[in-house]
């Protein structure tokens, strides 16, 4: 091996060990510091889904099923009056079953069958909420299920929740920076912990003619985020 192969040689493994100093002393001055914040954003529900039941019961399944289609068809044209469109109503859903009953010598026998159909509906008008209620019952609607207070920009709003979440675990990340003489430097990850879902309201079932008292209240969005910044010595950021 001659002279200048082996100085060559020599610098290159100089360079290298100065390069892993320079690192180690670049990451023993930078450290890092984890929190987590939370945040939130309220809104007011702007929609409302509910579900209807026409029933009948009786011995003819033909004739209990007409009377079943007919009392839909004048609910839907009663609820595009009051401007619910067809695409927020879905009355796709029939059932049919037998009806049983014990009989004098205690044994269960068939009488007749229940024929069933399930409108769902949503509103985008909630202030219509009672009238639409009223209306529903006194057209031969014979029970009105859960109803559900939602909120239609929810998306929009736990973005907003994440974004107050991670300015909360910043301001606590520079407070705890601050108290031990550091300056918090970069943010270095981010992790989501929550997860965006509808939010909403139930109320108990309805069986009997509503008054004009349902309010929906504020309902709330909440976000979760666990984040780390790295730290240097205010020291050093002097100097």
């Amino acid at each position: 091996m001659t002279y200048s192969h082996s100085k060559s040689r020599f610098l290159l493994i100089s360079l290298a060990f100065l390069a892993t100093l320079f690192a180690t002393v670049a990451q023993a001055s930078e450290r890092i510091v984890s929190t987590s914040g939370t945040g939130s954003v309220s809104a007011i529900p702007d929609q409302m889904s509910l579900t209807f039941w026409i029933e009948q019961r009786g011995n003819k399944l033909s004739s209990q099923k007409t009377v079943v289609d007919e009392t839909t068809k004048r609910l839907i044209n009663d609820l595009n009056r009051k401007g619910v469109e067809d695409k927020d109503i879905r009355s796709y859903q029939l059932q049919i079953s037998p009806r049983y009953q014990r009989n004098d010598d205690g044994k269960t026998e068939q009488n007749g069958f229940v024929v069933q159909r399930e409108v769902q509906v949503t509103l985008s008008e909630p202030e219509n909420y009672d009238s639409i209620i009223d209306l529903a019952l006194t057209r031969g609607v014979t029970r009105v299920g859960r109803v559900k207070f939602e909120i239609s920009h929810q998306q929009d709003l736990y973005e907003q929740a994440l974004i107050n979440a991670y300015q909360q675990a910043k301001a606590k990340a520079e407070r705890l920076a601050a108290s031990a003489g550091l300056k918090l430097s970069d943010t270095l990850s981010i992790t989501e912990q929550s997860m965006s879902r509808p939010v909403m309201m139930q109320m108990a079932e309805v069986s009997s003619r509503s008054d004009k008292v349902s309010l929906p209240g504020q309902q709330t969005i909440e976000a979760r985020v666990d984040v780390s910044f790295s730290i240097q010595n205010t020291a050093n950021d002097d100097n």
